[in-house]
């Protein structure tokens, strides 16, 4: 019989998961897999157990938010053994299971995890550390790992907007230089964005019918400075209409970028604190970690979850 390791974070999405393992062990069962449990016990548990373990079994299946899979796909590049990985998204926004279209409710998403449709995905490293879908500095960032637990837990992504009106009083500017093959550029930015999904914070990305999360590049999108209110809505409106052409920002595609920073940066990866640095490179290891997925569907068939 195959086998199965199901890592499940018992605090993600305000206990998402609470009352749904048995219908989703069943499901795994009877997809032929022998299922062992582990529930994480603390922060990187999860990247541990990977990392020491993955070469005992056929399929690795996560269950919880965007910070728990980082932690179980660190501990896959960490791994000579790279068995497929199912999600079971338990999250806030999930937005790596919106790209990869895994259904909101767990015993469906159960079923994907387990399924025949796999896709190798780009992985991303920035500096030693790895991450799903986004790297990014500047305003809001703070907001994912800033946000209370128990905020989250009660008010959803709501918690997130809340936090967010905070972060528009304190627009810190940074001056970077930025290398990559396509462009290098120095200039001050409030706000930086290195990704790979079609949905970021819940929403969508800025040009989502062009994002491949297999062919080896990422996203790039850097924010110039906002003197007034009023430029604050100019900038808003162009990402909300997806104005590429826009001069408050830079978009562009690569797959080795790197950032040089006057002072230390704070950074985020995949939701979570990835650390203060002056140096960042970021790589892409194109196609390095294979994903069980589902079919991914319109907005308004399969929106981020906000409910479990």
């Amino acid at each position: 019989m195959k086998k199965l390791l199901l890592i499940i974070n018992p605090h993600a999405g305000r206990g998402a998961m609470s009352g749904k393992i048995i219908p989703c062990v069943s499901t795994m069962q009877q997809a032929g897999y022998d299922v062992t449990i582990y529930i994480t016990q603390g922060a990187q548990d999860a990247t541990h157990v990977v990392r020491e373990r993955a070469a005992e079994f056929d399929r690795i299946v996560c269950a919880g938010g965007d910070g728990t899979l980082n932690e179980t796909v660190t501990g896959m590049m960490q791994s000579p053994v790279r068995p497929p990985l199912g999600y079971l998204p338990a999250g806030t926004t999930n937005d790596f299971a919106f790209s990869l279209g895994i259904p909101r409710t767990p015993v469906d998403a159960a079923a994907v995890s387990v399924g025949e449709t796999l896709q190798a995905l780009d992985i991303g490293q920035f500096n030693e550390r790895y991450f799903n879908y986004i790297a990014a500095f500047g305003v809001f960032t703070e907001v994912s790992y800033a946000t209370p637990q128990q905020s989250k837990n009660v008010f959803g992504r709501a918690a997130y907007i809340m936090e967010g009106v905070k972060a528009l009083t304190n627009i810190k500017e940074h001056h970077i230089r930025i290398s990559s093959a396509e462009m290098t550029l120095e200039d001050d930015f409030i706000f930086g964005m290195v990704s790979n999904s079609v949905s970021v914070g819940g929403f969508k990305a800025l040009t989502p019918d062009g994002v491949a999360l297999d062919d080896g590049l990422y996203e790039v999108l850097l924010v110039y400075p906002v003197e007034n209110p009023m430029e604050l809505q100019w900038l808003v409106n162009d990402l909300l209409t997806r104005n590429t052409e826009s001069n408050r920002f830079v978009y562009f595609r690569t797959a080795h970028i790197s950032f040089s920073a006057q002072e230390e940066v704070p950074w985020t990866l995949d939701g979570e604190f990835g650390g203060a640095t002056r140096q960042a490179e970021i790589i892409n290891h194109s196609r390095a970690v294979t994903f069980a997925t589902g079919t991914v569907q319109s907005p308004e068939e399969n929106s981020p979850n906000t409910s479990e």
